[in-house]
């Protein structure tokens, strides 16, 4: 896919026609993805493009209102003077913000798309905890995760990340696969398997363990799988 660079995109004496047929591509790759029930990584620049576009609209909007009532006129001897170049300055910005709305309203339908899609797969992503303890040892614990496209049932060591973003403290999860089972090799149940696991095949005390269940076989890698870690990290945080 090829990436957006609004700073690029929304400079000064751009070629605004040759910046809507790119935006008109990107759409179109996202949207594509979708309809392939591809969710990621375009939902994600769907959303960032989206956020990116007010940002610059709020600045510019508050540099409009200050050039409108401070340069663009000025009152002398009862006659409205128009200075040439605070007349350019005032076209562009124009051409700016009319570049900006129209960007806005051609993502909205890709965002509620993007939206739709991942509401549906998160309700049909159910997920259950089958161990006795409740915490997590040092944030770690353990997810199965079916991958029902390829057939298989995937377990992973997760851990829970605590980082910092402009002053403010957040979670995030890192996941690693530790095994890949063929679902036609698994004559018990998950919760079994699980158990089996971990009794004889890994290292940490009493840990947590999450099993994922779901009939959809959406892209794994694209869908399933980040959603499904987004929806562990949530039911944690409550």
């Amino acid at each position: 896919m090829t990436t957006l660079d609004l700073k690029k995109l929304t400079s000064c004496g751009s070629d605004w026609e040759s910046n809507q047929y790119k935006i008109l591509i990107k759409v179109k790759e996202w949207l594509s993805d979708f309809h392939k029930n591809r969710l990621f990584p375009a939902i994600e620049e769907s959303v960032q493009f989206n956020l990116s576009l007010e940002d610059i609209l709020r600045e510019n909007i508050e540099c409009k209102l200050w050039f409108d009532n401070e340069i663009r006129t000025r009152k002398i001897n009862e006659r409205i003077m128009v200075y040439e170049k605070a007349h350019q300055i005032g076209n562009q910005l124009d051409k700016l913000l009319n570049f900006i709305d129209w960007s806005l309203k051609l993502n909205k339908p890709v965002l509620e798309e993007g939206r739709i899609i991942k509401n549906f797969v998160e309700d049909n992503l159910l997920i259950k905890r089958i161990s006795t303890v409740e915490k997590n040892y040092h944030g770690k614990g353990y997810f199965t995760l079916p991958d029902n496209k390829n057939e298989l049932l995937n377990i992973y060591l997760y851990e829970i990340i605590w980082d910092w973003s402009q002053e403010n403290l957040y979670q995030r999860i890192v996941s690693a696969k530790v095994r890949s089972i063929h679902q036609k090799m698994i004559k018990s149940s998950v919760e079994d398997l699980m158990r089996d696991f971990i009794a004889h095949s890994q290292v940490l005390h009493e840990p947590v363990i999450f099993v994922f269940e779901t009939d959809l076989d959406f892209p794994y890698n694209e869908t399933i799988f980040p959603i499904a870690e987004e929806k562990l990290l949530k039911h944690l945080s409550c």
